[in-house]
């Protein structure tokens, strides 16, 4: 499952091909795949204290288009789930689209694409140096099954290549 590369420590995951993390960044344990850090693009770390699952939370602040409702949300580090926990306000209902903001700055996450259901979504950063390689992304929509679960940026980015025939 994992391998030494020629640049470093790498970590081969087996999602839509083969992702490759810096090793520090994601952890394999027990068949998943748990992310260590989570930054927002100004630099502040996402990484909360709250567990989810047993593992470190990554907090957003979640609002309504208008910016009218706030929700303080901590979602699973696991790539591929979509557990999350509502720290403070009111949980958004499904279907409904949320802006997804950093907790410490209240800066809007980048966009990546647009899911298929419409919805923006958004990418956050596993390393300082703000590299979209090692980004994470999960769709805005709540509640969306196609995309609301936490995956990699090169997945994301490999089905839009497919997708789109380059």
């Amino acid at each position: 499952m994992s391998k030494k590369s020629d640049v470093g420590d790498t970590l081969y995951v087996p999602v839509s091909g083969e992702i490759m993390m810096p090793r520090d960044k994601v952890v394999a344990r027990g068949g998943q795949f748990i992310l260590t850090e989570a930054y927002c693009p100004l630099g502040h770390s996402l990484i909360s204290d709250v567990e989810i699952g047993g593992h470190k939370g990554i907090r957003f602040i979640y609002t309504d288009r208008d910016g009218e409702r706030e929700t303080d949300v901590v979602i699973s580090p696991v790539i591929h789930k979509c557990d999350k926990k509502v720290l403070k306000g009111q949980a958004f209902k499904k279907g409904e689209t949320v802006t997804v903001l950093c907790p410490d700055c209240k800066t809007e996450l980048p966009i990546l694409s647009t899911c298929e259901c419409g919805a923006p979504v958004y990418l956050f950063f596993i390393d300082k140096q703000l590299h979209h390689n090692y980004g994470h992304s999960f769709c805005s929509r709540i509640g969306c099954v196609k995309s609301s679960r936490l995956r990699f940026s090169q997945e994301v980015l490999r089905g839009i290549l497919n997708e789109h025939g380059f």
